[in-house]
């Protein structure tokens, strides 16, 4: 208690450095903390499920991307009863809930019965699924969510038994899941036995599932490939085709979009928290140095170093107490910030928290900082000799020299750690206008957009769905404030639907295609959009299934297929599965951003076809509504005019074009706010060090400066001098950071957009920025160094 009470002391005798080093502390303890918290919680949290690390995802695996699996893949996949516990498969579904209140779309998922019991998970109220409840003409039954459940129901547990209407049939409620499952994610509100087409399972009909599965006990990850590759080349063999089949752990497969992006931010704020640990030590050495005489002294009266090093981590230990509550406290409200802007699409956001493994993570930092802290006064105590360090305070002496070394090259170390994070930080922002400033290829404003699926029982036919969704059009139309209204499957930039195609090339033979983007449109979709048609023309409502079958082309898919020549009237064959037939080409429009531009290789080559809704009918669509002005919100009125043409037909995802737009770049968005303030602090933290370093020396060597004036020494030299020592501290350190910047490369590229990782302009304008702000931090101690008397120098030699 005496040595904390004394260090308390100690401390209050010099407020500025205190407060610096608890700021310093606090900094990098908080963000280092915050971000480990997201990066804990999406990547490495194990999930909610019994056994996570035997959960798998299964994937077919083509050259330019990953798609579902079919459902007679799953079921050949279950017989590998040595590699497969057992193997589920679902799809995500809209469900109309009708009765008691408003109509209300459901985020619902068709799961086979056995998902449950592969996650190993239980009702909280009633009962999961029984194996034979996928058959046909069974009682149709669902789960529901916690949420659901308590927001719509009023945590009725007597709704056990209930029959609802869904999607215009009667359902009857199971079970209701614990408020924890959120699977396959937070937004699914029910869940439904899944219903296989006799055909899928003779491949003669060809769905998409998503496909999960348990290993077996004491089966790898890397044996499970192993056998389902083997299975993939024999289905290839047997059935035709090229796909392959890849097996990744569930947790991995869920954050590999993100895991480069968390990986960047993680290794950003080590090397922050590792500027502000030697920013720490240069702070606490200097405040050593300056007590060199009192250690000798101390030394001289029979004080051992042992005692000495003892005061200097108790004197440390307020500093990192302090520093670390205070550091803990930002983290807590730090990643409540971020849970709350946390960009649409971040997995696992629900598990973000500051929990144990973070404190105990937290807890390590803290001990490096106080490493970082006590070890410059503990070297400086331990290596003390009463006859050098009491002459002078030690100045003149060999170990004063050492010790503005090891502070030269720790000022060099900063410079070592933050030139990386201002390197990727000027790649984002570079990214970012890239992005903001790219042709989307359509005009999102005055674009209102919302989602509906239609109800198969009250539109049995795909001529019926059609004909509900003219009527539905033309309702809309005629709103007024509505300058045009059509129908897509697929907005831009929300995902995709990529199918095989064959296109007609000039030699007579056919170029297939494996992922071109395939959208569903009603007449005048392209306008209203704003998409520019480049030649022929597009749809109308004779295109239907009387007419020729008919496409519209985007500019890649002319280019590409008939370079040279005029893609109107030219022809490529439909997917197998929609009968494999020629399809002729009637316009070409221009390229369309449909996705994300950093995730754009996921989903597909980027080739994109249009066809007719009336020849290729879908069930879930997007209403896209032009407003004839800025003001006026119209989507009540459309949603009433909707209503008009069915009462029961319900709608969601009411969003705006442009916010659709700002969505898709909001984790770019972020990850470049994140990466530009980390920089900053990092540049102001190697600002501080270069100049309570430069201050230090200039104030050991104010009678050299004096001296050199007096010998005619112009004060202009003598500020050359300073700033170079300072910069050139600041260069030694750029070569050492231009190594780890270009180490991080294979990072930065999967984030980075019109721009290489490795981008010369973008590197020399961050070592630029950074020997800049070096030699500014150098100039300020310069200036004092100029007005020293060189007679007060004089006299005292």
């Amino acid at each position: 208690m005496n040595d904390l009470r004394y260090a308390l002391r100690q401390l209050a005798r010099s407020p500025g450095l205190t407060v610096i080093a608890v700021l310093t502390l606090a900094l990098g303890i908080g963000t280092a903390t915050a971000i480990f918290s997201v990066v804990y919680g999406v990547m490495l949290r194990p999930l909610p499920f019994r056994e996570p690390e035997r959960l798998v995802s299964i994937w077919l695996q083509r050259k330019l991307a990953r798609n579902y699996p079919a459902a007679a893949d799953a079921l050949e996949l279950r017989q590998l009863r040595g590699v497969f516990e057992d193997v589920a498969l679902f799809e995500d579904v809209n469900l109309n809930l009708v009765g008691d209140g408003e109509p209300q779309r459901l985020q619902g998922a068709s799961v086979s019965p056995n998902l449950f019991s592969v996650l190993g998970v239980a009702a909280a109220l009633g009962r999961t699924f029984a194996q034979d409840e996928d058959q046909p003409g069974r009682e149709r039954i669902v789960l529901l969510s916690d949420a659901l459940w308590r927001g719509r129901f009023g945590a009725d547990r007597a709704v056990v038994g209930r029959r609802i209407r869904l999607n215009g049939s009667l359902y009857t409620i199971v079970g209701i899941m614990p408020p924890d499952f959120q699977y396959p994610s937070g937004a699914h509100q029910a869940w439904v036995p899944l219903v296989l087409n006799p055909g899928e399972l003779t491949r003669q009909v060809t769905e998409n599932y998503r496909v999960v599965a348990r290993l077996a006990p004491g089966t790898t990850l890397q044996q499970a490939r192993r056998e389902a590759g083997a299975l993939a080349k024999r289905l290839a063999s047997t059935y035709g085709g090229n796909a392959g089949m890849t097996v990744d752990s569930m947790l991995e497969d869920a954050v590999r979009e993100v895991r480069p992006t968390l990986t960047l931010l993680l290794g950003a704020v080590l090397f922050l928290l590792l500027i502000a640990c030697v920013n720490l030590s240069s702070l606490f050495g200097a405040r050593a140095a300056a007590r060199s005489g009192e250690f000798g002294v101390r030394l001289a009266l029979g004080a051992s170093r042992k005692r000495l090093i003892t005061q200097a981590i108790a004197e440390a230990t307020p500093v990192l107490l302090l520093g670390g509550a205070l550091g803990v406290v930002a983290a807590e409200w730090a990643v409540r910030v971020f849970v709350a802007a946390a960009p649409a699409g971040l997995p696992r956001v629900e598990s973000i928290a500051l929990s144990a493994p973070v404190v105990a993570f937290s807890l390590t930092l803290l001990a490096l900082a106080g490493c970082a802290a006590s070890i410059a006064p503990a070297v400086q105590a331990w290596g003390s000799d009463v006859t050098t360090i009491t002459k002078e305070g030690g100045r003149s002496s060999t170990s004063g020299r050492r010790r503005s070394a090891a502070r030269r090259v720790g000022v060099a170390a900063q410079i070592a750690f933050a030139l990386p994070l201002l390197v990727g930080a000027t790649l984002l922002l570079q990214s970012a206008i890239n992005v903001m400033r790219m042709d989307l290829g359509f005009r999102p404003e005055r674009v209102a957009t919302l989602s509906f699926e239609v109800s198969r029982s009250r539109h049995p036919s795909d001529q019926k769905v059609a004909d509900y969704y003219a009527r539905l059009v033309e309702a809309v139309r005629a709103v007024p404030g509505v300058a045009n209204a059509s129908l897509v499957n697929r907005i831009p930039l929300v995902g995709g639907q990529t199918n095989p195609v064959h296109f007609d090339n000039a030699t007579g033979t056919t170029d297939e295609l494996t992922n071109v983007d395939t959208r569903t449109v009603t007449p005048g979709y392209f306008t209203t959009l704003g998409i520019r048609l480049v030649t022929g023309r597009g749809f109308t409502e004779h295109d239907d299934t009387n007419a020729p079958e008919v496409a519209v082309v985007d500019e890649r898919v002319a280019r590409m297929i008939w370079p040279g020549e005029t893609a109107v009237g030219k022809r490529f064959r439909a997917p197998a599965w929609r009968g494999g037939r020629w399809v002729n080409v009637i316009g070409v429009v221009a390229h369309v951003r449909t996705v994300d531009p950093l995730t754009h290789v996921y989903w597909g080559s980027g080739l994109q076809v249009y066809w007719s809704y009336r020849q290729w009918t879908q069930d879930r669509m997007v209403l896209a509504v032009r407003s004839e002005t800025e003001s006026g919100p119209l989507i009540a009125s459309v949603i009433k005019a909707i209503r008009s043409v069915d009462a029961e037909q319900s709608v969601y995802d009411l969003r705006t074009l442009t916010e659709i737009v700002d969505r898709s770049q909001a984790q770019l968005r972020l990850t470049t706010l994140l990466m530009v303030g980390f920089s900053g602090l990092a540049l102001l933290l190697a600002a501080v060090g270069i100049y309570g370093v430069v201050t230090y020396g200039v104030t050991q060597s104010l009678r050299e400066f004096g001296i050199r004036v007096a010998l005619g020494a112009s004060r202009r030299e003598v500020t050359r001098l300073v700033v170079w020592q300072g910069t050139s501290m600041a260069i030694a350190g750029s070569v050492v950071g231009l190594m780890f910047a270009i180490a991080a490369a294979g990072v930065m590229s999967h984030l980075v957009y019109g721009v290489a990782p490795t981008d010369v302009a973008s590197i020399f304008a961050a070592t630029a920025l950074l020997l800049l702000v070096a030699a500014l931090a150098s100039y300020f101690p310069a200036r004092r160094a100029t007005q020293v008397d060189p007679m007060v120098a004089l006299r005292y030699e």
